[in-house]
C-alpha cells in the first residue's frame, strides 16, 4: 500500500554536505553546519576603486588641472622682430637755400655776358663770367649735397644750361690764350738752351740778352698757367702742365744768376 507523502520538516534547513575535508582534518565536533567561507570580492573591488581614484588624481595633477600654483603651459611663439623706426629725413633746407641763392645770383651775372656788347672791355666780360661761374658751381654743389643726404631731386636743368654756355664762352677763350702763352715761353727757353748750359762763355751783352729772354719766357709761362688754372677753377677741367713746370725750373736759377746788380 502506497505511503502518503511526508510533510516537510520545520525548523532547521538541512545543511548541504560540504566538500570533503583534507586528510587528517577532523570533522567538526558539533553537529552544526560550518559557516560558508567569506568572499574576497568586495576587498578587491575596494582596492581597485581606490587605485582608480589615485590614478585619476595623478593624471589631473600631471596634466596641470589640479595644481593651482603651476601656470598652464602656453606654446611660446617666436618673438616678432620689432619694426625699426625710420629716422626722420635729414634737414637740407640750408643747402637748398644756399643752392638757390647762389645759382640765381650766378645766372643773373652770367646772362648779360653770354652775348656781350662788342664795346665792353674783354677783361670785364671775363671777370663777370668767372664770378658768375664760381657762384653757380657752389650752388650746384649745394644741391648735389642735398640730393646725396635726402635723396631729393631738383629742377636744375636751366642752371646747368646757363653754366655750360658760360664755360664755353669763358673757358674756351681762356684755355686757348693760356696754351698759347705757355707754348711761346717754352719755345724761348728751348731756343736758349745752349747758352743756359754755360753762361760763363757769354759776354756782358749776351748775358743781358739771355736774362731778358729768360725772364720774358718765365713770365709768359706763368701767365699761361694762370689762365689755365682759372679755367680749371670754374669748369673742373685739368691740364698737363708738366713741360711748362720743368721749363720754369730751368729758367729760374739762371734768371737769378744773370740778374744785373
Amino acid at each position: 500500500m502506497a505511503q502518503p507523502p511526508r510533510k516537510p520538516q520545520t525548523g532547521r534547513v538541512p545543511q548541504k554536505q560540504g566538500p570533503p575535508t583534507r586528510r587528517g582534518a577532523t570533522a567538526p565536533a558539533s553537529g552544526r553546519a560550518q559557516a560558508p567561507a567569506k568572499s574576497n570580492m568586495p576587498l578587491f573591488l575596494g582596492i581597485g576603486g581606490g587605485a582608480l581614484v589615485v590614478i585619476i588624481i595623478l593624471v589631473v595633477i600631471f596634466s596641470g588641472g589640479g595644481d593651482d600654483h603651476k601656470p598652464a603651459k602656453v606654446k611660446e611663439k617666436d618673438p616678432k622682430p620689432e619694426t625699426a623706426k625710420k629716422a626722420p629725413p635729414p634737414d637740407v633746407s640750408g643747402l637748398e637755400a644756399t643752392g638757390k641763392s647762389k645759382c640765381e645770383e650766378g645766372q643773373r651775372i652770367i646772362q648779360p655776358r653770354l652775348n656781350p656788347d662788342p664795346q665792353a672791355p674783354k677783361d670785364r666780360v671775363f671777370n663777370d663770367l668767372e664770378a658768375g661761374l664760381k657762384l653757380m658751381k657752389e650752388g650746384l654743389e649745394a644741391y648735389d649735397k642735398a640730393t646725396a643726404l635726402a635723396g631729393k631731386k631738383y629742377p636744375l636743368d636751366d642752371y646747368r644750361r646757363t653754366r655750360d654756355r658760360a664755360i664755353k664762352v669763358f673757358c674756351t677763350e681762356l684755355e686757348k690764350e693760356g696754351e698759347k702763352s705757355c707754348q711761346e715761353g717754352l719755345k724761348i727757353i728751348k731756343a736758349s738752351e745752349s747758352q743756359i748750359i754755360d753762361t760763363n762763355k757769354l759776354d756782358d751783352a749776351e748775358r743781358g740778352r739771355l736774362y731778358t729772354e729768360l725772364k720774358k719766357a718765365a713770365d709768359m709761362i706763368r701767365t699761361g698757367m694762370g689762365l689755365l688754372s682759372r679755367s680749371e677753377g670754374v669748369s673742373g677741367r685739368t691740364f698737363d702742365v708738366t713741360q711748362y713746370t720743368e721749363a720754369l725750373k730751368v729758367a729760374r736759377p739762371k734768371i737769378a744768376e744773370l740778374k744785373p746788380n
